[in-house]
């Protein structure tokens, strides 16, 4: 349970450390731009040190401060954490009041900071029209007033109804009605659970200068809301977690002194940009980071003079190029990270631009037009992008470039360009890309190490003010400055505790590496596959030393290594799973250039006179069965003439080499018959086999697995449908002596078999009549296809 606390500050106080800009947005938080009271409401050493006529009254805890009065109620012995009733609250603030040394060495005291942080508060007591000893009354002397941490929500039902029988005003701002605050320079409403504010609330307030309502309720602004706030220059409505409406296009009307608006986490609809663009005419500060906003439009900032500006957070805001167009001259800070940004155009001429910051989008490369424009350009940060490598001058086209971040980029080598890029600039940071080793990895950690003992640290000012605290309601410098000041400094890796200066190089280049850290300065050796810190990396010696040639061939080298046994190995291993399959394009491409050696002029005519009736195809293997079953059944039983290789074939020289020796097929002595004149003498047995075919009026294939394992008369059975589809013939018959499984048959096989008639030789003797009376009737209707003509067998 937090207690409240009112005292007279007797200045012996330990300070709470301010608050860094964790958010990242350009206005961080509250505590950031201003330095009286701290996050949780208690006053900073800034307030306690009270001049000698100042009093100073904060709310702490118990013991830990000495205090004078306390506003929580105590009995004998024991301490209760319950809130005092207003009335008790007032008479402990006027008894505080009275005690107060209004006079101190003749001068007039006054109370000029007030905390009533935390105190569980309902509404604001009716405190401020008491007055101490010497007359001066709380709401004249109180500058700095801070009600952080209170309970202004709305009120349970039956609290209100208490209220409303007892015709109390339950309002939250109740302690501040009717009460004229001549000095009130600041108020924080912090985090009050507050949900609306009345019109004219704050009119009182006449030279009221910053207002903090963030961390709040607020569901809607009406035009009449800041009503007679002449001089507030600095409004924060930051971090509404519900969002925020604007009622009125004028809800900034008459705010002619508003100087920063920051909107930072407070959800907005786009019709709140009437509003807002209202309001940016007397605007130089503007925060709508992470308001959900999308798409400004072009010309949102014409006539305006805004130099401090955060779009961060507010996917495709800038899809508009012009959406900047009227900052030119005035825009000295912009921050616009995590906006989806693709290019750099729409920050074109933006000639005044010192800090620009585009983290986490989508940027790829920096147009060239667009840097040479930002001629007074100090920062740039383009941390988590997609920037890879250049190789042309870019970033010494802005002069007074002194802090360039990219990390987290695709970099993944520092090219000599780069190196030369960075030579003007103070500050680099490259860590979290993927770089590969080279020499101008080593250049650049060397020439940071040698500048760490010869430069110091300086910081970055902007370039009208070289003071930061004079650059109000930002935190812009103040970020760059404390990633300065916060950076480790680079040290020389050494092996073995010595340090090889032998090829140190005397390069130019003044910078420093703001964000060096030993594990994220390593980069890739290519040739040795492993990590290697950039201060291990050989030195570039003279680069005409550098033979090129031989570093693009040992490159090419290792390429070859790396890819040929990468495409050979899945290529042998296809080759063996389908080896059948190679096995058999091979034997068909023979074939095919056997079949190309024949003479293809001769095409079957109508009226070809044939020579047998049919031509049979069979292995060695099967020769018994074509001599002792075909032909008595064919010749003698259907009258059908037949061609036999082996007796009908008229061969007087022995087989040419194209004939293999070692393939049992048809391997019986040739003989000589009378009738064979059909056979010239002389010819190769492969065009004797080629006219024969074309002198039968049917093929008839005799096929097993014998046959299929002899390449010759796997070629015949090539040779046949080659043939048949040259001369426009669809006369074939397969016979298969045994059941041929799909696994072994070729592909050739396999396609006659699914477009040409087969039968098969049953084993069984009973079936073998029906299978030579469908064989022979198959025969006879080829033979009668074609008038009957004298056979010369």
């Amino acid at each position: 349970m937090l207690f409240c606390s009112i005292f007279l500050l007797v200045v012996r106080a330990a300070t709470t450390a301010p608050q860094l800009n964790v958010d990242g947005c350009l206005t961080g938080y509250m505590t950031d731009v201003q330095t009286w009271v701290d996050a949780r409401g208690c006053l900073t050493n800034t307030a306690r040190h009270c001049n000698a006529n100042e009093l100073c009254m904060c709310h702490v805890t118990a013991n830990e401060y000495d205090l004078h009065c306390c506003l929580r109620h105590s009995s004998a012995g024991q301490q209760s954490g319950r809130v005092l009733p207003e009335r008790d609250q007032i008479q402990k603030v006027v008894g505080a009041l009275r005690e107060f040394e209004c006079t101190r060495q003749g001068a007039a005291g006054v109370v000029k900071y007030l905390s009533m942080a935390r105190c569980q508060l309902q509404q604001v007591p009716r405190v401020f029209g008491y007055g101490d000893t010497c007359g001066q009354i709380l709401s004249t002397t109180v500058t700095y007033l801070t009600l952080y941490g209170n309970d202004f929500g709305p009120k349970r039902s039956h609290e209100a109804v208490i209220k409303i029988n007892n015709n109390i005003d339950d309002s939250w701002s109740f302690g501040l009605r009717g009460i004229r605050f001549q000095n009130l320079r600041e108020l924080d409403l912090r985090l009050c659970g507050i949900t609306e504010l009345e019109d004219g609330i704050f009119s009182n307030m006449i030279n009221l200068d910053k207002l903090y309502l963030g961390e709040n309720n607020i569901y809607t602004i009406s035009e009449r809301t800041f009503r007679g706030v002449m001089r507030l220059r600095h409004l924060d409505i930051s971090r509404i977690d519900g969002g925020i409406h604007f009622g009125d296009v004028n809800v900034f009307t008459g705010m002619e002194s508003l100087n920063a608006l920051d909107l930072s986490f407070t959800k907005l609809a786009q019709g709140d940009l009437l509003a807002l663009r209202a309001a940016t005419r007397s605007l130089q500060t503007l925060s709508i980071c992470h308001s959900g906003l999308s798409n400004l439009g072009t010309n949102f900032f014409s006539n305006t003079s805004i130099r401090f500006l955060d779009v961060s957070g507010n996917s495709n805001i800038f899809d508009d190029i012009g959406a900047l167009r009227g900052l030119e001259s005035s825009s000295q800070v912009i921050y616009a990270g995590d906006v989806a940004l693709r290019h750099m155009r729409v920050f074109e001429n933006l000639t005044s631009l010192e800090i620009l910051r585009v983290s986490n989008n989508e940027i790829s490369s920096i147009d060239r037009n667009t840097i040479r424009s930002l001629r007074n350009l100090q920062v740039l940060i383009m941390d988590t992008n997609r920037l890879t490598t250049w190789f042309t001058p870019i970033i010494s086209l802005m002069p007074r470039l002194k802090l360039l971040s990219l990390r987290n980029n695709n970099i993944n080598l520092i090219s000599e360009d780069m190196v030369t890029d960075f030579r003007n600039l103070s500050y680099i940071g490259v860590s979290g890309n993927n770089i590969v080793c080279n020499c101008n990895a080593r250049e650049l950690y060397e020439v940071a190490a040698r500048n760490e003992n010869v430069r110091a640290d300086s910081l970055i000012y902007p370039l009208n003010n070289k003071e930061v605290k004079s650059v109000l309601y930002h935190t812009g410098f103040k970020d760059v400055n404390r990633m300065i000041a916060e950076r480790m400094r680079l040290e020389l890796t050494c092996s073995d505790g010595v340090c090889d200066e032998s090829g140190a190089i005397d390069a130019p280049g003044s910078y420093l590496i703001f964000d060096y850290d030993l594990s994220k300065y390593h980069c890739m050796q290519a040739m040795e596959g492993r990590s290697l810190a950039f201060g291990r990396v050989p030195f570039c010696k003279t680069r005409e030393d550098i033979d090129y040639e031989d570093v693009i061939a040992e490159t090419w080298n290792t390429l070859y290594l790396l890819t040929v046994p990468a495409l050979l190995l899945p290529i042998c291993i296809l080759g063996y799973i389908f080896r059948w399959n190679v096995r058999y394009f091979f034997i068909t491409i023979r074939n095919s250039a056997m079949l190309s050696l024949i003479n293809k002029d001769e095409v079957i005519d109508e009226n070809m006179i044939f020579n047998y009736d049919v031509f049979v195809s069979y292995c060695h293997e099967d020769r018994d069965w074509v001599l002792d079953q075909l032909l008595p059944h064919v010749e003698v039983d259907a009258n059908v003439s037949v061609c036999l290789h082996e007796r009908d074939f008229m061969v007087t020289t022995p087989p040419p080499p194209s004939f293999p020796s070692h393939i049992p097929c048809r391997r019986s002595p040739p003989t000589v018959t009378p009738l064979a004149s059909l056979f010239q003498v002389g010819l190769s047995i492969l065009e004797n086999i080629v006219s024969c075919m074309d002198r039968s009026k049917t093929i008839l294939l005799i096929l097993s697995q014998k046959f299929l394992l002899s390449q010759w008369c796997q070629f015949e059975m090539h040779l046949a449908q080659h043939r048949l589809l040259e001369t426009r013939r669809e006369d074939l018959i397969l016979v298969l002596l045994e059941e041929i499984p799909r696994r072994v048959r070729p592909n050739t096989l396999h396609y006659l078999m699914m477009t040409n008639t087969y039968i098969v030789w049953p084993q069984e003797e009973a079936e073998q009549p029906v299978f030579w009376r469908r064989l022979n009737k198959s025969l006879i209707t080829h033979k009668m296809r074609q008038s009957s003509t004298d056979s010369l067998a």
